[in-house]
């Protein structure tokens, strides 16, 4: 799953880089367009007008968070639940995504632009999409592990 959310963010960034300019937009829907945006700060580009001094720490977050996840997984995949796999791969393979932007660049490529009439959400891509929806199962699994301690702890 890690490498596969790879892939799949670094193929579509690179999609993305080789077909539209800096700020280009081309619309899919009424509500979605694919852009071409550059990336310095964090999720919702914050810190992203900083001077740069983010640069370093963010690479260092992206590479601590891939790989602890990463060897948490190997360690402890199979007697873990699959839920939690899933999403400790996902955010791995969301940062791991990121990192190598940072990396190579120094920045993300965000290119994912949802808008409703003037209001636009700030662009995003695969990789940080990947890391919310491991977050939110994250949360749904310690919300169901916690009701399973409890009825044991019941009985």
């Amino acid at each position: 799953v890690v490498f596969a959310i790879i892939f799949v963010d670094q193929y579509a960034k690179f999609m993305v880089v080789e077909r539209l300019n800096l700020f280009d937009r081309f619309t899919l829907t009424a509500f979605l367009d694919l852009t071409r945006l550059h990336n310095t700060g964090a999720a919702f580009s914050m810190f992203a007008s900083d001077s740069g001094w983010q640069r370093w720490p963010l690479t260092l977050i992206s590479a601590g968070v891939g790989t602890t996840l990463i060897g948490w997984l190997v360690r402890n995949a199979a007697k873990s639940p699959v839920l939690l796999n899933t999403a400790f791969a996902m955010i791995a393979g969301g940062a791991i995504g990121n990192l190598i932007d940072r990396l190579n660049q120094g920045y993300v490529v965000d290119f994912i632009l949802f808008h409703i009439g003037q209001w636009h959400y700030p662009a995003f891509n695969v990789a940080d999409s990947c890391i919310t929806i491991g977050l939110i199962l994250f949360l749904i699994e310690t919300y169901r592990s916690s009701k399973r301690a409890k009825k044991t702890t019941r009985h």
